[in-house]
């Protein structure tokens, strides 16, 4: 397994079990590293490894669609370098509102 494949693993886990403990009804499901979140009100989350580019890429319900690169032991927004975790902790603030 490469260092992206063992690292994007790792992440696409952490990530199921942070919307698992942290965002109330949601319904998670990780299978064949692809990370699918449902809420309430047919709003829907997909995260998934691309290997191709050596990124995680994100479909945000609220956000649209981001990509993340494993730099300086972190997952960072290509474009913005923005964190996965802050992205995804600020979307919880919406989400719980």
């Amino acid at each position: 397994m490469t260092d992206f494949h063992k690292t994007s693993s790792i992440a696409l886990n952490q990530l199921a079990d942070f919307f698992e403990s942290s965002w109330p009804n949601a319904d998670v499901d990780l299978l064949e590293d692809v990370l699918i979140v449902l809420l309430p009100g047919d709003k829907q989350y997909v995260i998934n490894k691309h290997g191709v580019t050596q990124q995680v890429w994100l479909s945000s319900p609220f956000t649209g669609a981001h990509h993340f690169a494993y730099q300086e032991d972190a997952w960072r927004c290509t474009r913005t370098e923005k964190l996965l975790s802050d992205l995804l902790r600020d979307e919880q603030k919406i989400y719980a509102a």
